[in-house]
């Protein structure tokens, strides 16, 4: 028996602890297990501590590969080492185990990162390899367009469970029709034989009736761009499931330092539908916290009426955005964010700034940021700016920060073609977020194919800007209501909604030749947005008075309320909207038998009164309160949580709070009278 360093630390319910040659840790929702082999740590169990469920396995000697592809050898365990962390204030308190390994044949430093969050349903691993002595000494696939898929980590599994898998698009501008879905999920039921691949998702998970467990890759890959070297899963009968894709080409190894590859999460849980959407949100909100002070703004960008580059450009010289700041405190709107366009002159056919690099240019501002600036302040506005992500440097973003004071910063054009250009504009985006207090945040760009962030990698820096949708051209992105809210509907499923900005639109410009918008009120439009993060991606001064009539009660329902929305957790419910469903979404507060309906009776849906069902609600009465008018009544919730629910007239909605509080009386007035 190979013994390992002892250890035990504990941060609230989490804990990590050794005895012998095993490795434990443990959220205290679910707990892991693993051996030291001497060639590496091994998973023996992982299990569901609700249910004790448990997933064992004593048969591999590693859990992963090495770079370059092969099973690792010999190693010794140099040092193991565990504190409490946060990642510089980037994600949630955990403790943080790391080894170090050497693998002399191979020539090679191995860091293998494990972090615990207390009360998570799932635990995070990271590898990261640096070169020792010599290069390794077996070379596969070291080429610059190979990318071996080097296993990074491993699970128990059966030959019995269901095999689930599924990963979203990005290029979204390619995906405004209602048969191109955001969502790819595959399920395969059949009984496993011999080895299942699957190379386009970003997570694939093992089920049973009563519950399940997940690996998820924490890189950029999306179902349509695989992007650097992120592998795949592979499911085998007789050793588990397994996570392939270091993230890292042995040629991009060094013997500097360190290079990180893309990181793993192990999810568990105990349930069917439900349980597995919540095990996915719920820690996305550990890996990616969420300030609702900070982080639940209102916001309109400058770029989305333009009918072309040079249009838009010219919406973002200084007498439109001072325009602009009018309106924008006059509904009610907190962020103005500045699209590209400050950087040229107005008009201009490029985004691409000259000598003068990423500074306001003074033929659209004379006097800098400062008359914009001014104005936001006395208008209670905060600003924002739009940048190419990898051409903007350092001491320019902070350079705007100290001229403009802005806040979001959504950084686009970004093509990340390797590790180094990965680690570049991460580490740049990292140092600006400290430097600024982590008073800013960053809005990711997934419009286009290029290998951007995806979903579910750096989004401990910001949120994702999800589309574009505009009133007529490119007419590829013409706004349509029903696919707007199909793709934040399907982005509810597994992605935490809080942290995706929705598309709101002047459905009275949009092209009636392509869209039925005008058949839409703008209170609906806005609506469609508003369990998400609203983006006004329009000019807000174009707005008629009608118009803002219907808006400004809306946004004010919204303010009341987007910090309780932000602590909870959004689920999509009804059917998939698709212009003829009755749809919508349900925040529920953690903890609480309180939350928010946000419900939506399509165009051209005939059923003026429906029943849908909610999530995480036992049968008993609950309370409705009407969150634009103000009314309350009372609704029994049926057998399988459905409600029953009433729009007279499509398309309607309804913005609702609902609280579940006397269920709890009711059940204990019960057992009092038994």
């Amino acid at each position: 028996m190979m013994e390992v360093p002892r250890l035990d630390a504990s941060l609230g319910t989490a804990r990590v602890r050794t005895r012998d040659d095993r490795l434990f840790v443990s959220t205290g929702q679910v707990a892991r297990s693993w051996q030291w082999t001497g060639a590496g740590f091994a998973t023996r169990e992982v299990r569901e501590l609700t249910a004790n469920r448990r997933w064992q396995d004593t048969a591999g000697r590693c859990d992963w590969q090495l770079p370059q592809g092969g099973e690792p050898s010999a190693g010794r365990l140099l040092s193991l080492a565990v504190d409490a962390a946060c990642d510089e204030g980037f994600t949630s308190e955990h403790l943080c185990l790391t080894a170090e390994l050497l693998y002399p044949q191979d020539g090679l430093l191995l860091r293998w990162i494990v972090w615990v969050y207390p009360g998570a349903p799932g635990v995070r691993t990271q590898l990261a390899a640096r070169l020792a002595g010599s290069r390794p000494a077996r070379q596969a696939g070291t080429g610059p367009k190979a990318a071996p898929d080097a296993r990074v980590d491993r699970v128990p599994g059966g030959t019995a469970a269901v095999r689930r898998f599924f990963g979203y698009y990005n290029a979204t501008q390619q995906r405004n029709d209602t048969h191109l879905d955001l969502l790819k999920e595959a399920v395969n039921a059949y009984p496993l034989r011999g080895r299942e691949w699957c190379d386009w998702a970003s997570v694939a998970c093992l089920e049973a009736a009563a519950g399940g467990i997940a690996l998820v890759k924490e890189s950029h890959k999306c179902v349509n761009q695989s992007g650097h070297a992120t592998g795949g899963f592979v499911c085998d009968a007789a050793s588990g499931l397994a996570c392939t894709g270091w993230g890292l080409l042995p040629n991009e190894l060094s013997d500097a330092e360190f290079t990180k590859g893309w990181a793993t999460w192990c999810l568990v849980w105990n349930g069917a539908e439900f349980e597995r959407q919540t095990a996915f949100k719920t820690f996305e909100r550990f890996r990616f916290p969420v300030d609702p002070a900070r982080d639940s703004s209102l916001q309109a960008n400058t770029w989305g009426n333009g009918d072309c580059g040079e249009a838009s450009r010219r919406a973002a010289a200084e007498a439109s955005v001072l325009r602009e700041l009018e309106i924008c405190a006059e509904l009610g709107i907190d962020t103005l964010q500045i699209d590209d366009g400050w950087q040229v002159p107005p008009g201009h056919a490029s985004w691409q700034p000259g000598e003068g690099g990423w500074q306001p240019h003074p033929a659209g501002y004379p006097q800098g940021w400062s008359r914009v600036r001014r104005r936001a302040a006395e208008l209670g506005v905060n600003l924002g700016l739009w940048a190419a992500a990898q051409h903007i440097t350092l001491r320019e973003l902070q350079a705007s920060r100290e001229a403009g004071g802005f806040r979001q910063y959504k950084l686009d054009y970004a093509h990340l073609k390797s590790r180094r250009d990965i680690d570049e504009l991460m580490g740049k985006v990292r140092a600006f977020i400290s430097w600024s207090g982590h008073r800013v945040r960053v809005n990711w760009d997934v419009t286009e194919n290029a290998p951007r962030c995806g979903y579910f990698f750096g989004r401990e820096y910001g949120s994702l800007y999800l589309e574009n949708r505009k009133p007529a051209y490119p007419p590829g992105v013409v706004y349509r209501p029903h696919t707007v809210l199909r793709d934040l509907w399907q982005a509810a499923r597994y992605l935490d909604l809080r942290q995706i900005q929705g598309t709101i639109q002047n459905v009275d410009l949009v092209d009636r030749a392509r869209s039925d918008a005008h058949l839409h009120s703008q209170a609906y439009a806005v609506a469609i947005a508003l369990m998400s993060l609203p983006l006004f991606f329009l000019e807000t001064k174009l707005y008629s008075a009608a118009a803002k009539a219907q808006i400004k009660p809306l946004l004010n329902a919204y303010r009341q309320h987007r910090e309780a929305l932000s602590r909870g957790l959004v689920y999509p419910i009804g059917s998939q909207p698709n212009n003829h469903s009755w749809t919508g979404f349900q925040c529920r507060c953690a903890g609480e038998r309180r939350g928010y309906l946000l419900v939506f009776r399509e165009l051209h849906n005939a059923c003026a009164r429906h029943s849908v069902r909610l999530y995480g609600l036992p049968p008993g009465r609950i309370r409705l309160t009407d969150l634009l008018d103000g009314s309350r009544r009372d609704v029994m919730l049926r057998e399988h949580g459905r409600i029953p629910l009433r729009i007279p007239q499509a398309p309607g909605f309804l913005f609702l709070g609902y609280d579940g509080a006397e269920q709890k009386q009711e059940a204990a007035r019960a057992r009092r009278e038994a």
